[in-house]
């Protein structure tokens, strides 16, 4: 299930004639996450796991893996989602971010994770994933901050270099996206389901949590279905099992710049 806590608000970037970027990130996530699914069930199959085996022992999604796994989900569903979608699109990243008082000194060739037409519109995607525990308060993880900084400051940088060739992009908009994997790693002293039942209650609070951090303008979280929950093998012994109850999307968009050579016509 795919739960929305906070819609995209921003006047131009949800006008439908341009394109609405709510639909299309709503259109995206549902495609990332049908594909991690049925990469789950291919795996089972292939596997020819019986259900009384535990298919989380040795199916892994990717959804659930490394940035460059997640990012590859990602591929399959703007594939399905946008006409023409590129990935590592060539930018000039400037030393100095579009809401810095100094003006910009040095560009820097770079890179944007993808960049797709949708509506009539080009869209710059940054994606940054980063893992957190359902335990603690995810308003203090340095770590979580410092990607949805990085994530937040590269998706800027991108849309400044779209506005800046604005013959070449058409009302162009960027995004800054945060996938989260949300996690704990539990004893065999627990009993599995006890710990899933916590893992998922606290759900929902973990993301409100990373709602208050990172003030997204989009913000939605995956709840797993339940053969999909749980993974065992961990731990220096593999005794030890991981709860996953799902995975929190946090976006900021991007549709203006502030400086006034790159103000729209």
């Amino acid at each position: 299930m795919l739960i929305t806590l906070t819609k995209v608000q921003l006047k131009r970037a949800t006008d439908h004639k341009r394109g609405n970027v709510q639909s299309f990130l709503d259109r995206l996530l549902i495609e990332v996450v049908s594909e991690n699914y049925r990469y789950f069930l291919a795996q089972y199959l292939a596997f020819g796991i019986r259900p009384e085996d535990s298919p989380q022992t040795r199916c892994w999604p990717p959804l659930l893996s490394n940035e460059r796994q997640v990012s590859g989900l990602f591929a399959i569903g703007l594939s399905r989602v946008s006409p023409i979608s590129r990935p590592e699109h060539p930018v000039s990243r400037a030393s100095k971010a579009m809401d810095d008082k100094e003006p910009d000194s040095v560009n820097r060739k770079g890179r944007v994770d993808f960049l797709a037409y949708y509506g009539n519109r080009d869209i710059a995607l940054e994606l940054k994933r980063f893992p957190i525990s359902t335990l603690g308060n995810a308003r203090w993880n340095a770590g979580l901050t410092s990607h949805w900084n990085t994530v937040s400051k590269q998706s800027k940088e991108a849309l400044v270099h779209m506005r800046d060739q604005k013959d070449e992009y058409d009302s162009p908009v960027s995004i800054g996206l945060l996938v989260i994997r949300v996690g704990r790693k539990v004893t065999s002293r627990v009993e599995v389901d006890q710990a899933r039942s916590m893992a998922i209650n606290a759900l929902p609070s973990v993301a409100d949590e990373v709602r208050k951090l990172t003030k997204a303008d989009y913000l939605a979280y995956y709840l797993a279905p339940s053969e999909m929950q749980v993974s065992y093998g961990w731990g220096k012994n593999e005794h030890e099992y991981t709860v996953f109850p799902g995975v929190i999307f946090a976006a900021v968009v991007h549709e203006s710049v502030k400086a006034a050579q790159y103000a729209d016509a």
